[in-house]
């Protein structure tokens, strides 16, 4: 009879475990769901009748009567029909306009409430967030150039109504056409336009399942102001700004792009680092001049110290194509070849280019040079393709969370990635020096490339620093070269001896710009992923705690119980131990992570804490994060629920006392009294 008790309790408490277990992995594997939970908890769900100052206006009703002096109310926020509005939106727009002053319009960012077709969504179900609730639009810091390819603002924004009675109303039927055109006009009053870095606003949409409408969501570009339709909008828009120039119609993808032109087509100094290249530098050079139908420029080569037959070569090949050839033997730097290019060059443009592209249509630099012509622009990139492909390259830089990226890279072009990532123009972090153009007294006035940056990250480093300033660096998705990458130099990645130097230029990178370490405000933290594709990353915890409040998860424990009695049964790879700075914690931390778990047994049993054993055996025990692993649990297929075998612990910098610390790992039964211990193999100091 006892013992019939004992195990009915046993199972009780293993089926908790087990739910508690599936609980979790279902917010690990969707990574948006733990976003909710965490950054949501504490939402104000105050409703619309507790704001009478604040209104709301469908966009649907905005057709060729609606006028703002209809309207009685302070505050409007403009919202599609479409979707629901956050319940937490109206406290946070009040509040956002209560605290910032100077702005008059402010947009925030957006998911997805998913209608699948093949269940039946009725009832309680329909206000199941976390059955709903797919697919996050974060959206980018204020950017004017991405707001001239859509409206970006998406499916809410908010205004105060007082400050744009003066603007006229366009009037059509089309209610899109009328809210696009009000946008760009209210944006042009010199009103300061803020973001919300949350999701206010879910917009419906329908599908058989989950993965289609994904799939459909990921490809659309069906968005207000992409088409040919706006473009009288837009063109009305540049006379208004006092802008020459045309919108240009893609024929292959029907989107249509701003042409600016510039009266007196300044010359443009192209500068190209080169070194025993002869052969992938001529096909460059001559694919500059039979494909470029912008009429001034000039190319200057700065050769750090080619072969002799190479020499030859190329001065003969200057007959053919003429350029100017600056022979300076040095060791290779990127940095200060182009400097070197840039100060014997005339033009009022500088477009530094790699030696391995290759131009192949005709508008590419009348299209940057327009875009660059723009007071607002720093830098200027272009899409590169792999050669005689569609494969991408470059569509931006983007600075994930394991450094300065390309999205999309080796993605297929045929179709628009995002909200047009890879289709529209786009205001981004960055963009790659294999092709990049800005005005020569921009780039004089930051000082040139940062020569500390040998080989890479120089790019990155001059962008950062011309957002530093206020200026937005320009993606052209319409002007495409192809990239034969790796040609000049090898991949880095396959290499170790320039993987480790690539690590420490890195390294160099982001303690010049700190406040910009794992942060992109052009995508926003939740989707800084280092993978290519767009979709939302896993945040740590420390991404995720209130530094404010302490750290309170870490308790002293009891001493270890002798060597003898211990059951070391525990399994561990430690990936990364010491101190690390995630900007967002506002102090430094120590970090402990990489994957554990028990051979043989349902792992959805244990809980698992982190020891700290000081010198004098004195332990401190701190619960760890289970972390989702998918590739171990590939390499562990006979084990059981090894899933969420991953752990990542973190203290912050004053928590335990100065010393050296074993790291042990102990596991506790749920279902049971037994508890198991292992040592990690490793020290922590702490400071």
């Amino acid at each position: 009879m006892i013992g019939k008790i004992k195990k009915a309790i046993q199972d009780k408490l293993y089926q908790g475990c087990l739910e508690e277990y599936q609980r979790e992995l279902r917010y690990q594997t969707d990574p948006y769901l733990l976003w909710i939970r965490e950054n949501e908890k504490n939402a104000d769900e105050t409703q619309e009748e507790s704001y009478p100052s604040l209104g709301v206006v469908y966009m649907e009703n905005c057709d060729q009567k609606f006028s703002l002096s209809d309207t009685n109310k302070e505050y409007i926020i403009f919202a599609s029909k479409q979707g629901r509005i956050a319940v937490s939106a109206f406290g946070e727009i009040m509040q956002y306009f209560k605290t910032h002053k100077d702005t008059d319009i402010v947009y925030a960012d957006e998911d997805v409430w998913m209608l699948t077709t093949s269940e039946e969504d009725t009832g309680d179900d329909m206000d199941d967030e976390h059955k709903h609730r797919i697919f996050p639009w974060t959206k980018p810091m204020w950017s004017p150039d991405t707001l001239f390819s859509f409206l970006y603002f998406g499916n809410i924004f908010a205004i105060r109504r007082e400050a744009f009675l003066n603007v006229s109303w366009l009037g059509d039927a089309d209610y899109r056409k009328n809210i696009y055109d009000f946008v760009l006009k209210a944006t042009e009053q010199e009103k300061r336009v803020g973001h919300i870095e949350n999701v206010l606003f879910h917009a419906y949409r329908k599908g058989n399942n989950r993965a289609e409408i994904e799939e459909m969501l990921m490809h659309d570009t069906d968005l207000i102001g992409v088409g040919s339709a706006y473009d009288q909008i837009r063109e009305s828009a540049m006379k208004r700004r006092g802008l020459a120039g045309k919108m240009v119609v893609d024929d292959r993808t029907g989107i249509s792009y701003p042409v600016y032109e510039t009266a007196d087509k300044p010359l443009v100094s192209i500068i190209i680092p080169s070194k025993d290249n002869e052969e992938v530098l001529k096909q460059c050079i001559r694919s500059i001049y039979a494909h470029t139908d912008y009429p001034n420029f000039e190319i200057v080569v700065v050769d750090n110290g080619s072969m002799a037959r190479v020499r030859i070569g190329l001065e003969n090949f200057r007959k053919e194509c003429p350029f100017t050839y600056l022979y300076t033997p040095m060791d290779f730097n990127f940095s200060r070849m182009c400097n070197i290019g840039v100060k014997e060059a005339k033009g009022a443009y500088i477009l530094l280019l790699n030696d391995d592209m290759e131009a192949i249509c005709d508008s590419w630099l009348t299209r940057m040079v327009g875009q660059a012509s723009l007071k607002h622009v720093g830098a200027v990139g272009a899409k590169l393709l792999y050669p005689n492909s569609t494969k991408i390259q470059h569509v931006g830089i983007s600075n994930t969370i394991s450094g300065p990226g390309h999205k999309l890279k080796l993605m297929d072009d045929k179709v628009s990635y995002y909200y047009g990532r890879n289709r529209f123009v786009y205001d981004m972090i960055g963009v790659t020096a294999a092709c990049l153009l800005m005005r020569r007294d921009y780039f004089t006035a930051m000082g040139g490339l940062y020569e500390g940056l040998a080989v890479a990250y120089n790019d990155v480093d001059l962008c950062f620093r011309l957002c530093s300033k206020g200026l937005y660096n320009v993606q052209r998705n319409d002007v495409v070269l192809y990239h034969h990458e790796s040609l000049s130099r090898g991949d880095d990645m396959k290499d170790e001896k320039k993987l480790k130097r690539l690590m420490a230029e890195k390294d160099v990178l982001y303690k010049r710009h700190a406040k910009l370490y794992r942060r992109d405000p052009f995508i926003g933290t939740l989707m800084n992923s280092g993978d290519p594709e767009y979709q939302c990353r896993w945040l740590e915890g420390y991404e995720l705690v209130n530094v404010s409040s302490g750290d309170s998860r870490l308790e002293e424990g009891k001493k270890l119980p002798k060597a003898s009695s211990m059951n070391q049964a525990i399994m561990i790879v430690v990936e990364d131990c010491g101190k690390e700075c995630f900007v967002r914690t506002t102090k430094p931390y120590y970090l402990i992570k990489g994957w554990a778990y028990v051979p043989g047994v349902d792992n959805a049993r244990y809980q698992f804490k982190l020891l700290f054993v000081n010198q004098n055996g004195k332990v401190w025990e701190l619960p760890v994060q289970k972390r989702y692993r998918k590739d171990v649990a590939a390499i562990l297929p006979d084990e059981v629920n090894v899933e969420m075998t991953g752990f990542c612990s973190w203290i912050f910098e004053g928590t335990l006392p100065p010393d050296t610390y074993e790291l042990w790992m102990t596991a506790k039964d749920g279902c049971s009294r037994q508890r198991l211990y292992r040592s990690m193999e490793k020290t922590l100091t702490i400071e």
